[in-house]
């Protein structure tokens, strides 16, 4: 066994909401801890599962989900040969720690930011180094990034809108740190909760096409409601392309991920539905949060992060009143998923009242 993964220690699942419900003896409970659409995906994916001929169950997939592909470079405009799919953002994550860390080589991460790309650098024996976002906006602090950046550094991810702060970064600030950034270090910008931003010129995509270094991470877990479908895709250039693919399994997604998310995909009109709806209940919490004098960072995402002093009393408060959110990542902010207008409501009217 690697002396680096010991002493890791599971993820932190949320329970199942049954359970939940039957030890608080709630009759409702708003699941607002892992930032899943409360609005679920389009009713066409329903449909193309369903329509899915049950005969395929004892033939292998299409390797390459060939019509996700086309769907996918259609709509973000890159070309289909830039595409690697995985299950889930997560799988990405992992195969692309796997294929260019080494042992003793680094990362650089903003701090705070998705935990999973430290737990894969830790797996592939490689040190990570977390630079603290700006305390005032949440901001990522790009000359310190930099100057972090030495002979061992071989990957700088960027969750962008950041998670769990919410936070997002201007195309042209990436763009002017990528510049500056040595070509043999990889810049993967995990763009997971790219379609919430109302900010225009919100994504890199389309920029790497002139980059070998820029990698642009999404998923359909998120705006796209497919959480439980498990489908991801990252946006490469050679000659990580190529090895991308030579390293993740063959049949990685199966026929009713592929035709689901395909589905969604083709329904743009559904996917602006459900972020109007998450734009608005977004700009409403915020104003929310501005009255009541409490500390959060302006959002960008279906999530927001506030700061409330003692998570665990906060949380624990929260879900006795029937709303799950995220206390664990922080000992003094909590992350708060966005729910329904109803749920909503409902948690501001909790927030205040613990939080006096």
């Amino acid at each position: 066994m690697k002396e680096s993964i010991k002493n890791m220690k599971a993820y932190q699942a949320e329970l199942p909401a049954e359970a939940v419900k039957a030890k608080y003896g709630l009759s409702h409970l708003a699941r607002l801890s892992a930032n899943e659409s409360v609005y679920g995906p389009s009713p066409k994916v329903y449909q193309a599962i369903r329509a899915t001929a049950d005969d395929i169950l004892g033939y292998y997939p299409d390797g390459q989900a060939t019509v996700l592909r086309e769907a996918v470079a259609k709509h973000d405009h890159v070309a289909p040969e830039s595409l690697v799919f995985g299950v889930g953002a997560d799988e990405l994550i992992q195969l692309l720690t796997r294929t260019v860390l080494t042992p003793g080589s680094n990362i650089i991460i903003p701090d705070p930011t998705f935990g999973e790309y430290a737990m894969h650098a830790q797996i592939e024996q490689a040190d990570t180094k977390k630079i603290p976002v700006k305390l005032e906006t949440g901001q990522v602090d790009f000359d310190a990034m930099l100057a972090a950046v030495n002979e061992k550094t071989s990957m700088v991810w960027l969750a962008n809108p950041n998670n769990p702060t919410g936070v997002f970064e201007k195309r042209s600030d990436i763009l002017a740190f990528l510049e500056k950034l040595p070509k043999t270090v990889i810049l993967v910008v995990d763009e997971a909760y790219y379609d919430f931003v109302d900010e225009p010129d919100a994504t890199v995509a389309i920029d790497v096409k002139n980059y070998t270094n820029l990698v642009v991470l999404r998923t359909l877990s998120k705006a796209y409601g497919l959480a439980n479908l498990r489908v991801g895709y990252g946006i490469m250039q050679e000659p990580l392309y190529g090895v991308m693919q030579a390293v993740r399994l063959p049949y990685n997604l199966n026929t009713y991920q592929i035709v689901g998310a395909t589905a969604a995909v083709e329904d743009q009109n559904y996917l602006n539905q459900v972020v109007t709806k998450t734009q608005v209940e977004r700009k409403q919490f915020q104003t929310f949060l501005r009255d009541n004098n409490l500390t959060f960072y302006d959002s960008q995402t279906n999530f927001i992060w506030i700061k409330v002093g003692d998570t665990k009393k906060v949380g624990e408060y929260l879900l006795s009143q029937g709303y799950q959110v995220n206390d664990h990542l922080n000992s003094e902010w909590i992350r708060i998923a966005l729910g329904t207008a109803e749920d909503n409501v409902g948690m501001q009217k909790a927030i205040l009242t613990i939080m006096k």
